[in-house]
């Protein structure tokens, strides 16, 4: 749900349109409810599976390097939801829903490495 949604907006953002003849602001104010639900669910079945081993994931470097990326891509997603209202550059928007997009790839590419480092 967080993943289709960070998506489903940053690619929208990159075309600078909405969908299916909606606004990328009716489109980001439609996002933003599933972007949340999302990540409300994430954060608490990630914090329940790193209780179970704690210092297994603590000491895995994928897993730091998840955390980082995931705050980045928290931060950089929930900044383009926001830019969906104003009135940004074109260049400016392509360029965060890029970077939004590309965190999002590094989250999980990074998640499945967990389990092999």
């Amino acid at each position: 749900m967080l993943g289709g949604a960070a998506f489903i907006l940053a690619l929208a953002a990159v075309r600078r349109t909405g969908l299916r003849g909606m606004s990328l602001t009716s489109l980001a104010r439609g996002l933003r409810p599933l972007f949340g639900l999302g990540l409300v669910i994430m954060v608490i079945s990630g914090v329940l599976i790193v209780l179970s081993m704690p210092f297994k994931y603590y000491l895995n470097t994928a897993f730091r390097v998840k955390m980082l990326l995931l705050i980045g891509a928290i931060v950089a997603t929930a900044w383009l939801l926001g830019s969906g209202q104003s009135s940004a550059s074109g260049g400016r928007l392509r360029a965060l829903a890029l970077v939004s997009a590309l965190l999002w790839l590094g989250v999980g590419f990074s998640g499945r490495l967990i389990g092999f480092l």
